[in-house]
């Protein structure tokens, strides 16, 4: 409990007399200790408060732990996307090479002039 200053206590007795200081400061410390039993009754109640805030507010250890679950799965899904991507490109590319020859192919045989010279090439016209 705090203590009353000399000085309050003088104050008192020279405006209120001996005994009426005595019993006014006797006054003061019972408020004092009143406040003093209030702010302590209240202090569980105010960190009860903030803890349940606080809880509201801040990430658990399972808040925390369900996130790093989830980002696992996504990591997971985009894995399979990626090599699903990859066998499709692979399939692509095949079906891109067949089409080129066959585009290549196509160009020969219709061009007479390419005609002529692959003939030629090989010995069967001169």
């Amino acid at each position: 409990m705090p203590t009353i200053p000399i000085e309050l206590y003088e104050l008192f007795e020279r405006k209120l007399g001996k005994e009426e200081a005595k019993e006014a400061l006797k006054l003061i410390e019972q408020v004092f200790e009143t406040v003093e039993e209030k702010a302590r009754e209240q202090k569980s109640v105010v960190k009860a408060e903030l803890r349940d805030e606080l809880r509201k507010e801040l990430a658990t250890k399972e808040d925390i732990s369900l996130v790093e679950r989830e980002i696992e799965l996504v990591r997971q899904e985009l894995e399979t996307a990626r090599q699903e991507l990859k066998g499709e490109i692979k399939t692509l590319e095949e079906r891109i090479k067949r089409w080129l020859v066959i585009l290549g192919f196509l160009i020969v045989i219709t061009n007479q002039n390419t005609v002529l010279f692959l003939l030629k090439l090989i010995g069967v016209l001169k």
